[in-house]
């Protein structure tokens, strides 16, 4: 995972058929520029020389679109999907790489609805180059809205639905899935900084992300048909991930909990809230195809 000040590498395996972390490490960049370099070293230092791996695109390097879908076969679809939205995006419609991820078909009562991931061909090829020549073997490049499905997808119950949230300083997002299947992402706009809640600012921001929250919820249910959604589940924060979700739960009419990875993946890495935070997006790429996790034994967790 590279933001636009630090790489994120995370190493996972699996143990007893569950998954295992081995190493997770930040590297800080004092410019897009050091990327390459400064990925190449963590490859050496962490010994992960040919491992295949998954590359977690910034939020700024590509646009996600829902669209209806055209009415043409599956094969063609990537096709034609290129040119419906040619007037939304903000490079030309030729220069850029196109994927496509469909929306459950009662997600809107009854139209069929796409999700459109647009990045720049070029930027994507200097992603290739840069993954192969730091020595791993690119297997999928990813972006943060798909790699959180696959987070709630191995560690959320989301049977009756769920909304899952990722609150950064540079970019939130809520996801909402129901049985593995990714109904609803949107933008959470509010900035939150690690310590938010300190901050003279919090009350103001604190009642913007509750109405950004709520009016996400209130569009699921009115425009797309939906059950309301009772659950909400908040990603680890560096320092105030149980204090916000406290503070959430008094605030909106759902349960509010926070997803604390420690309690299904056994590390060789102590994961701390700030471990979680940093490498989240990291460790959920690996999990791509994975299914349901049950939570670790205590007792082995913190032996590990």
């Amino acid at each position: 995972m590279v933001n636009s000040d630090q790489l994120v590498v995370a190493h996972m395996g699996e143990r007893d058929g569950a998954p295992y972390l081995i190493d997770c490490r930040r590297a800080a960049l004092e410019s897009e520029r050091d990327t390459a370099k400064v990925l190449a070293k963590l490859v050496k230092d962490m010994a992960v020389q040919d491992k295949q791996c998954s590359y977690v695109l910034n939020r700024k390097d590509y646009n996600l679109h829902l669209v209806e879908a055209p009415e043409v076969e599956a094969s063609e679809l990537r096709a034609a999907v290129r040119w419906k939205i040619k007037d939304l995006l903000d490079m030309k419609v030729e220069d850029a790489a196109i994927d496509v991820f469909r929306v459950p078909e009662d997600a809107y009562r009854g139209r069929e609805m796409v999700y459109v991931v647009a990045a720049l061909k070029s930027r994507i090829k200097s992603v290739v180059d840069m993954v192969t020549s730091s020595g791993l073997e690119l297997a999928v490049i990813d972006i943060p809205e798909l790699v959180m499905k696959n987070l709630s997808g191995c560690f959320i119950d989301d049977a009756n639905g769920v909304a899952f949230m990722d609150l950064r300083r540079n970019g939130s997002t809520m996801n909402i899935t129901r049985g593995g299947e990714l109904y609803l992402s949107r933008r959470i706009n509010t900035q939150l900084d690690p310590d938010v809640m300190n901050s003279a600012e919090w009350s103001d921001l604190k009642d913007r992300l509750v109405l950004e929250i709520q009016r996400s919820l209130d569009y699921y249910e009115s425009q797309m048909g939906q059950s309301p959604i009772n659950r909400i589940v908040i990603g680890q924060r560096q320092h105030d991930g149980q204090a916000l979700t406290e503070t959430l739960n008094g605030l909106l009419n759902a349960d509010v909990s926070v997803l604390d990875l420690a309690e299904y993946i056994k590390s060789e890495v102590r994961l701390t809230p700030e471990t979680q935070q940093i490498g989240m997006a990291a460790i959920g790429a690996t999990l791509r195809g994975k299914n349901k996790i049950s939570k670790t034994d205590s007792s082995e967790q913190e032996a590990a």
